[in-house]
């Protein structure tokens, strides 16, 4: 017998013969079906995080991080205009 829903009532039906009787709320929730899957057919996820240490990085270094980057900007810039202003003359 195996559980199935025909016009909003739940029934137990009969594979082989189709009997059909009608079936309670507690005969259907422990009514449980098992099926074996090949271990080519199953998927297998990874969930990929990151460290907590890595995310949580003060303020300060950040802008300390900011600071520098804006060094050397500022240096590299200078350099290039130095560069150009050497090859109009």
């Amino acid at each position: 017998m195996v559980p199935q829903t025909v016009g909003g009532k739940k029934i137990f039906k009969c594979t082989k013969c189709g009997y059909e009787i009608e079936a309670s709320h507690d005969a259907v929730q422990s009514y449980a079906t098992t099926s074996r899957i090949s271990a080519e057919t199953k998927v297998k996820t990874s969930k990929v995080s990151e460290s907590s240490s890595k995310i949580s990085r003060s303020l300060e270094e950040i802008e300390q991080e900011k600071e520098e980057f804006y060094e050397i900007f500022l240096d590299l810039a200078g350099e290039e205009g130095e560069e150009k202003e050497s090859s109009e003359e």
